[in-house]
């Protein structure tokens, strides 16, 4: 069932919920514009009850279904900043909390990202959390508990506590497949602290063409379908086994912008079959050849 989406001048309506907009904010991260289709599936509005209730999410599906458009459209709705963090496991704790530095005058510190969003009541969306260093999952403990606090070791142990704004959420790929180098199951401690997970798919089929067509600005229907149903196909290959690698809603929306300009074959050749081994490559080739 398609979920409504309304808005005023002070607030958002999403299915059930109903969001405040934060007028007075300035903050530099907030985003613009941002085109979104949301999914019958409903993860829209299950996103905006936790934001509603200040419970911080967890995300997990394939790179390309939306985890982190749908973050940033209700960010950008609902007049928020927010900060994206990669933990792909070169981010340290000094990046991610702070540290202290030192000039002629002596020591001072400086906040790190998570530090300076809890702060700013800026959002923050950590992607990758099942790639990062233990240190920083633990790091994370005492904030997804109801302490709702950060302990700065490093910085005379001082406790920061959130603005009321700030909001937190994470994203990560299924790791169960072992599809996604670097990334691990997530520990169960830190798993069992986040209140909402939401386990979100691909966009049905209709949905997914009305994406692509709004996002590549490429106006073709049935040039987009094709897209669309080549993308499905291969993404059933790859449940199968019978290539291994991804083809998202992104990747789609890529050769669509490109098919624009050039023929559909060769827009595929440099958006999605240079991204795939030479055997894979052959394989989606040969799906592709099945459309156009």
């Amino acid at each position: 069932m398609h979920v409504q989406t309304e808005q005023s001048s002070s607030e958002v309506i999403i299915g059930s919920v109903r969001l405040p907009v934060n007028t007075a904010n300035t903050s530099p991260y907030i985003p613009h514009e941002q085109i979104y289709i949301p999914p019958s599936q409903g993860y829209l509005e299950k996103i905006a009850y936790a934001v509603g209730q200040n419970l911080p999410v967890l995300l997990i599906g394939e790179t390309g279904v939306g985890k982190t458009l749908a973050v940033r459209y209700l960010a950008w709705k609902t007049n928020n900043g927010l900060r994206r963090v990669n933990l792909n496991g070169a981010t340290t704790v000094d990046e991610f909390l702070g540290k202290l530095l030192i000039n002629e005058q002596g020591t001072y510190w400086v906040n790190g990202v998570l530090v300076d969003a809890m702060l700013s009541g800026d959002w923050i969306l950590l992607d990758e959390i099942n790639a990062c260093l233990p240190e920083i999952a633990f790091s994370l403990h005492s904030l997804l508990d109801d302490d709702r606090m950060v302990v700065l070791m490093e910085y005379d142990g001082r406790i920061v506590r959130p603005h009321p704004n700030f909001r937190l959420f994470a994203s990560m790929n299924p790791s169960e497949e072992g599809r996604y180098g670097g990334t691990k199951m997530l520990n169960e401690a830190l798993l069992d602290r986040f209140p909402v997970v939401i386990r979100m798919d691909y966009l049905l089929l209709e949905e997914e063409i009305e994406a692509v067509i709004a996002q590549s600005g490429n106006q073709d229907r049935e040039l987009v379908s094709r897209m669309v149903h080549v993308a499905r196909d291969v993404r059933e290959a790859i449940h199968n086994e019978k290539v291994f690698g991804s083809f998202s809603t992104r990747r789609v929306i890529d050769w669509a912008r490109m098919a624009i300009q050039f023929d559909v074959h060769e827009s595929a050749r440099y958006t999605v079959l240079s991204k795939l081994s030479k055997i894979d490559a052959e394989v989606v080739e040969d799906i592709i050849d099945l459309y156009f």
